[in-house]
């Protein structure tokens, strides 16, 4: 499990699960698009190879990039840290790109896993909404956290 997670001043964590949420459409969408683009070019081999490599490289790819975020993130004003506050690294990337995206593509690829898709997502969903800086399984296994600048967030009404 990853390591106390300390906040540095101007960033936060918390009210970010709806912009999370958000960001996850829109990078399911910009896949969706580019899972095509490639289906078109290589049509045979498209499902059983190109969509895990596609889907999983996207996120390792961009959240080690300088952006720290995939497009769906940085849209959202999102940024992917490591439990230090800095950049995530190569291992970082790769390992919460495996926990966050294999059940879902097991249950894409192989028949009767659609069980283990949705318990994960029961999980991830809990311990998500119970984090007091909204990690996710992903995100503790692999040490990383999710942020924006305090100036993003939403007025609460409490």
């Amino acid at each position: 499990m990853s390591a106390e997670i300390h906040v540095p001043k101007g960033l936060t964590s918390d009210g970010l699960l709806g912009k999370r949420y958000m960001a996850r459409f829109l990078d399911s969408l910009i896949l969706i698009m580019l899972f095509g683009g490639f289906t078109a070019l290589a049509p045979n081999t498209a499902l059983v190879i190109g969509l895990p490599i596609l889907w999983l490289s996207y996120g390792a790819a961009l959240e080690t990039s300088a952006w720290q975020a995939t497009l769906g993130k940085r849209i959202m004003g999102l940024r992917v840290y490591a439990s230090d506050g800095g950049r995530i690294s190569a291992v970082q990337s790769i390992r919460r790109a495996l926990f966050k995206e294999a059940p879902f593509l097991a249950f894409a690829l192989f028949p009767g896993a659609q069980l283990l898709a949705y318990l994960w997502l029961a999980a991830h969903l809990v311990v998500l909404h119970r984090s007091p800086v909204s990690q996710a399984i992903h995100d503790r296994l692999a040490g990383t956290w999710v942020a924006a600048p305090e100036s993003t967030i939403q007025l609460r009404l409490s």
